[in-house]
């Protein structure tokens, strides 16, 4: 039996996708990853998912016809059934300009992210992903730090030759890595999620 791919420790009798199904509507796309997980990592992940699917598509929603759908089909019924999270986005919700994929300026509804539930889906996923292209989970004696982005850091770009990209579905989600063959415990993600929300991660030794 495969150990869980995110907490390296349980046995991983389920499967868990990373990034989470719940950011795809259907039909999802065929190239899905899924990686050995244990119930607990699983099962306790379902409600960060959610609100990392509400948050994502609020913000991709204007950006083309599948992040549209991804809100119609899945954010508004996810709302109607948590009336209280509906309030607290309506609370926090501010008018913001921004620049669409035409490159004009609009004006749309600014939202806060829930950036508990945004960290923990992004560590769960690049934990993921790192099993899934190394065949082993993170190790114990490394740490694993999540970040925000606007885009892709302007330190990494002469280095951007170097990370392996992956693309999910039709651009729905775009990765890039790097495990470093010398010290696996190096790594670095960097995240597109629907062409509207960057993110990215970095594995590294818990002394160095």
């Amino acid at each position: 039996m495969p150990v869980c791919a995110i907490c390296g420790e349980r046995e991983g009798t389920t499967r868990d996708h990373v990034p989470p199904k719940a950011i795809f509507p259907k039909p999802r796309p065929a190239n899905l990853v899924t990686v050995p997980a244990c119930p607990d990592c699983n099962n306790g992940a379902s409600d960060n998912d959610d609100l990392f699917k509400v948050f994502l598509s609020m913000q991709a929603a204007g950006n083309n016809e599948i992040a549209r759908r991804l809100f119609q089909e899945k954010t508004v019924r996810t709302l109607q059934r948590n009336q209280s999270l509906l309030s607290a986005i309506r609370r926090e919700s501010t008018e913001v300009e921004v620049v669409n994929n035409q490159g004009l300026l609009e004006t749309r509804r600014g939202v806060l992210w829930n950036s508990a539930a945004h960290d923990a889906v992004i560590e769960r996923t690049i934990r993921g992903l790192y099993f899934h292209h190394s065949g082993s989970s993170v190790t114990h004696d490394a740490q694993l730090s999540v970040q925000w982005l606007s885009g892709v850091p302007e330190e990494i770009l002469p280095q951007i030759h170097l990370f392996r990209e992956v693309v999910l579905g039709d651009n729905q989600v775009t990765y890039k890595y790097i495990i470093f063959e010398d010290d696996p415990r190096h790594s670095l993600w960097l995240f597109d999620f629907y062409g509207a929300h960057w993110a990215s991660g970095h594995t590294s030794p818990i002394h160095s």
